[in-house]
């Protein structure tokens, strides 16, 4: 085989996992599909094992899957690589909320709206989270700032409207 022909496969080998590569990528990014998102995730992590963007998704991707845990386990990971990553923030918040720990949930949703003042979903889960508590003004005022932000926040209304409220 002459140097020319092995240089073309070396060429299309390395294109080829390139592109492999782009589309772990862009399905890790995906959130259609968490299943998939979190396979795809766990391919870029073990090419990257400091993508905090990686863990991120995958927290993500768990918490859809309903495994806790090891959502909570890739968002303090994501967390403790980009320390003022509000997605990771909020994602976290919504693993400890779905297993019942209200006062964690809120530490993590205050921290996401600390970094990201405009970050809408995590004033409204910080509004579940009070209504959840019975503490339906908090709720209320949490789902009003998230509404402020983003108006047509869906998380935002259906909480008002439980509420028999008014954006």
């Amino acid at each position: 085989m002459s140097v020319r022909c092995i240089m073309g496969l070396l060429l299309l080998a390395a294109s080829a996992a390139a592109c492999s590569d782009d589309s772990q990528t862009r399905d890790c990014q995906q959130h259609r599909d968490a299943t998939r998102q979190a396979a795809a995730c766990t391919q870029v992590i073990g090419a990257n094992p400091k993508s905090a963007e990686a863990y991120n998704n995958r927290c993500f991707a768990y918490n859809e899957l309903r495994q806790y845990e090891k959502s909570i386990s890739d968002c303090n990971m994501a967390i403790k690589l980009s320390p003022r990553n509000a997605s990771a923030h909020n994602n976290r918040g919504v693993a400890y909320e779905m297993q019942g720990e209200f006062d964690r949930a809120l530490e993590d949703y205050s921290k996401a709206v600390t970094f990201d003042p405009k970050f809408a979903t995590a004033f409204a889960n910080r509004g579940d989270v009070y209504s959840k508590k019975g503490d339906k003004e908090r709720a209320v005022a949490e789902y009003r700032k998230a509404i402020a932000i983003e108006p047509a926040n869906p998380l935002a209304l259906e909480g008002l409207k439980r509420l028999g409220a008014r954006p």
